[in-house]
């Protein structure tokens, strides 16, 4: 069993060769007129993508991005004691981080669109988990360019691990003088290519790749000591970051709590929430009381796991009254129930859209055969119309009860069959009305509807 596990986990039975990997890594590295052009316009790509908020812009950037190239090649240096390679990998990646930076300061100067949107400020607030991605994103990276035969791994690499858009949102900070923005986006950018090489180190060594270099054990235990220290340096931030992120979410989530259930009360327009501050503001109406207002508010905090919150009452008569935030608390208290209203309905439209799709289909499909009674055959049908192919009587619709007068019996009105006949093309109206009236006769009945099926399509008398 061990034995049966250890195969199937084996990345060395497709490992290409160990030479062919060093080179395939070493021109990766390089830094050429082809990888300078192909940066320019990606960074270029990448800047109108997180300027006009486009996603699919943005992805597309990063698949084309050389970037990843110099990152892979300092950890595989590091890897393989190759200090030459290191230095070169690493000059290389300063150049090509330069020519990002310049070049999107450049654009986002030009651009007349100065306001950050959702894709710039998402690479502003970096956390451990984006230390986790460029990790777990860089060892995919590395076991992908380690393979015999062409995989797909290595742009979803690119898109997970995202060195473009943090470099593209600092140059953005730059030219905005938002200084806010470019730390955060260049930290992002500094831990994703730090932990991309720590990974490929970890990969490299598991492969046993062998040496390139010779390096005393004096030197190793420095380099060791050197490697740590700029992963704790790196790692420690994003950990604070990512805690008190969490932190705020925790708080965000049950403050809304606590908010739908004071939006019940009347005297409340609105609520405001301010994680870092801890506090939720509510907005109004009247001057009655505030105190109990402001007791009901706390009680709810208390409820939803906020104890220590602080709550601040905002009356719409008041001057300190933002009217533009108020304005946007409202706006965006109606976004969210349009939001959830119109997520109603479309799981009401999906529902009602599979059940009309259930029914055409039961109308689509041929009715299920019954014999004709007696000497009613398909064959005499067949001799009027030879384009029928099948024929189908149904059960008879059920008699309805006439009422009578007292003095005489009730009478059953008479029967109507119903017979489906599966036709090359449509029949005509004449032809239909002819074969109803002979299969009336045939069957004794005051009435037959004739429907004919063909292709899908139901015509009936």
């Amino acid at each position: 069993m061990n034995t049966r596990i250890y195969r199937l986990f084996n990345l060395r039975s497709d490992q290409q060769d160990a030479d062919v990997i060093d080179s395939a890594l070493r021109s990766g590295a390089q830094v050429v007129g082809t990888n300078l052009w192909v940066l320019f316009f990606a960074i270029l790509i990448a800047s109108v993508g997180l300027n006009v908020n486009s996603t699919a812009v943005i992805i597309g950037a990063m698949l084309i991005s050389p970037l990843m190239g110099p990152i892979v090649g300092i950890g595989y240096a590091a890897a393989v004691a190759d200090f030459t390679l290191i230095r070169e990998a690493a000059k290389n990646l300063g150049i090509f981080t330069a020519l990002s930076l310049i070049t999107s300061i450049l654009y986002f100067s030009l651009s007349p669109l100065d306001q950050p949107q959702s894709e710039l400020l998402a690479r502003t607030s970096p956390t451990l988990w984006d230390v986790l991605i460029a990790a777990f994103g860089g060892a995919a990276g590395m076991v992908a360019v380690t393979r015999r035969s062409f995989n797909n791994i290595v742009p979803g690499v690119a898109i997970a691990t995202a060195l473009m858009p943090p470099l593209c949102t600092a140059g953005f900070g730059i030219a905005n003088g938002r200084w806010d923005f470019f730390v955060g986006a260049f930290y992002l950018y500094v831990i994703n290519s730090v932990f991309i090489a720590a990974s490929t180190l970890a990969v490299a060594k598991l492969l046993r790749l062998p040496p390139r270099g010779v390096v005393d054990a004096a030197t190793r235990r420095r380099h060791r000591a050197i490697i740590a220290a700029g992963l704790t340096l790196v790692l420690v931030p994003s950990i604070w970051l990512g805690y008190k992120f969490v932190q705020h979410e925790v708080f965000n989530n049950a403050a809304r709590n606590a908010g739908s259930e004071l939006l019940l009360d009347p005297r409340v327009l609105s609520y405001d929430i301010d994680a870092t501050a801890q506090l939720i503001r509510l907005t109004t109406v009247g001057d009655r009381d505030q105190e109990q207002l402001q007791e009901q508010a706390l009680a709810a905090l208390r409820r939803n796991g906020l104890p220590d919150a602080q709550v601040q009452l905002r009356r719409t008569g008041d001057e300190s009254l933002d009217v533009g935030a108020l304005r946007k608390d409202l706006t965006e208290e109606l976004q969210r129930t349009l939001i959830s209203q119109v997520q109603k309905n479309d799981a009401k439209v999906r529902e009602l859209e599979a059940q009309l799709a259930q029914t055409l289909k039961r109308l689509d499909a041929p009715p299920a055969p019954a014999p004709l009674p007696r000497d009613l055959l398909e064959s005499e049908i067949r001799a009027q119309l030879p384009q029928v192919r099948a024929a189908y009587l149904a059960e008879p619709l059920a008699p309805v009860t006439v009422a009578a007068p007292p003095d005489a019996a009730a009478t059953a009105a008479p029967t109507t069959a119903l017979v489906v006949v599966t036709v090359e093309r449509p029949l005509a109206a004449r032809e239909r009305t002819t074969l109803a009236r002979w299969l009336a006769l045939r069957l004794e009945r005051e009435e037959v509807i004739v429907i004919d099926h063909v292709l899908g399509a139901s015509r009936s008398r």
